[in-house]
């Protein structure tokens, strides 16, 4: 496992750059084995070490090693205007950002991912570095700062060659010291600007308390600010990731597109006998062929009563003609989450029943598609919002007898995270990305239905970045059906 763990570095870092020398193809499904098979593994080693080793070079290429992970990675300038933008906003003080450490931010079999605040502000995907930015104020100048860890050819070994501080100079920031550096220099700002802002770990959003990184990474800040008040600088954050740059978008709408055809993907394996975990599968392996990097959430395969349960990840059922099955996944490509939701007919008809509610769930989303626009909430009581809606159009349409309330959020932002934070009781603005998932549930009857699509904000409504995926019935049966 080491040994390929080295060796899939490699091939990941070959894969990123697009060279294609004959070594070996992405669609080669058993690489290394039949690199070496062909005799072809020292070469590959050679020429992906020369790449790595050369990180001057990468550099130049690409923006930052971090790239690796990140095809779509945004240039350096982009992260350095959000971080004068963060600065302006704050406006005094010290921002402290603590990045998480390699423990920290596994993700699966996926490798580092660096928590999102921190690589928003900096492009930077690979553990242990820190982050001060001081806003000008008086006479005192702008300053930003990275705090790099030192890295060995013996740690470079057995996990993929990481920026050190004296290479770091093409990731934009002002000022790269050594990780030996941050508590100085921290102090020494604090005690020159005043105040200390930090990120402070929120609630998870299933509302189980805060994340275990999150509070490890804020734990390091307080006692490295030895008693020093850390005010939240989460709000000014949100605001700025809850609008999202043309870049975001176009990144946003790659997931989304990587998303949907891991849907077509899925569809393929719904038959009856078929396993939940079988159609996951495949959605699985479709994502990853289409560029994503992970998953974005754990995802929900659902068939029958199964689709009743909100956060439903078992995915363990057996799949039987006449169920509905419900899917929400999304992938994630280059940082940035997709979030869809479909529900389908196992062996290929929607029954009567079946198809009335479906079909008021449907015409819920069209009609929040409608009236989605600038100023509107997105959630809530007001009688404009979203959410208000959509339950008004289940109460003109949806059969007798049926809960029209729906028992969840209509929606939630979507960026970095799959639940991208918000300023509280913010309108909807143009360049928000949100998705829309009204839906029904009968647990009695084992009918779960919801149909879930993200939409970017425009100045004059909304824009579905996954409306190329089929959501009426009778597309859904044509597919199904074949």
């Amino acid at each position: 496992m080491a040994g390929l763990r080295w060796d899939a570095a490699f091939h990941e870092a070959y894969v990123a750059f697009g060279i294609n020398r004959g070594l070996w193809t992405r669609n080669s499904p058993s690489w290394p084995c039949k690199a070496e098979r062909f005799g072809y593994f020292d070469r590959t080693i050679q020429y992906a070490r020369s790449l790595l080793v050369s990180r001057r070079s990468l550099l130049a290429g690409c923006g930052a090693v971090s790239a690796l992970r990140a095809f779509g990675r945004e240039s350096p300038d982009v992260y350095a205007r959000r971080r004068l933008q963060l600065a302006e906003s704050v406006g005094r003080g010290v921002v402290a950002l603590v990045g998480l450490r390699a423990d920290e931010g596994r993700s699966g079999f996926t490798g580092f991912r660096q928590e999102s605040n921190f690589y928003y502000l900096t492009g930077h995907d690979e553990p242990g570095a820190m982050l001060l930015i001081a806003p000008q104020r008086r006479r005192a100048a702008y300053r930003e700062v990275l705090f790099l860890p030192k890295r060995s050819p013996y740690e470079d070994r057995w996990s993929s060659p990481a920026l050190g501080p004296e290479d770091a100079g093409d990731l934009g920031v002002q000022e790269v010291l050594p990780h030996s550096a941050w508590e100085r220099e921290l102090r020494s700002l604090v005690r020159d600007r005043g105040q200390l802002f930090g990120l402070r770990p929120r609630a998870a959003w299933q509302g189980d308390g805060p994340g275990l990184a999150e509070t490890a990474a804020f734990d390091r800040l307080e006692e490295a600010a030895e008693g020093t008040e850390i005010r939240a600088v989460n709000s000014y954050l949100a605001a700025l990731r809850s609008v999202k740059s043309d870049g975001e978008i176009t990144l946003l709408q790659r997931s989304a597109d990587a998303t949907v055809a891991a849907f077509r993907a899925a569809w393929s394996a719904v038959r009856d006998g078929a396993t939940e975990r079988s159609v996951l599968a495949e959605f699985i392996a479709a994502a990853f062929r289409e560029g994503c990097e992970r998953l974005a959430f754990p995802p929900m395969v659902g068939s029958g009563r199964n689709a009743t349960i909100l956060h439903y990840e078992r995915n363990g059922g057996t799949l039987e003609n006449g169920q509905l099955l419900l899917m929400d996944a999304g992938g994630e490509y280059s940082r940035y989450a997709a979030d869809i939701a479909r529900t389908v007919p196992v062996g290929g008809r929607f029954s009567d029943r079946q198809r009335r509610l479906y079909e008021a769930v449907l015409g819920a989303r069209d009609a929040v598609l409608a009236a989605a626009r600038p100023g509107v909430a997105l959630n809530g009581t007001a009688p404009d919002s979203l959410q208000q809606v959509a339950e008004r159009y289940f109460r003109r349409h949806a059969p007798r007898g049926v809960e029209t309330r729906l028992p969840h959020a209509l929606g939630h932002h979507v960026g970095l995270d799959v639940h991208d934070p918000v300023p509280r009781r913010a309108a909807l603005q143009p360049g928000m990305v949100i998705a829309i998932e009204p839906g029904l549930y009968l647990r009695g009857e084992g009918i779960g239905i919801r149909v879930e699509d993200m939409v970017a904000i425009t100045p004059d409504g909304g824009r579905a970045l996954t409306g190329s995926l089929a959501a009426d019935t009778d597309s859904l049966e044509a597919l199904l059906g074949t």
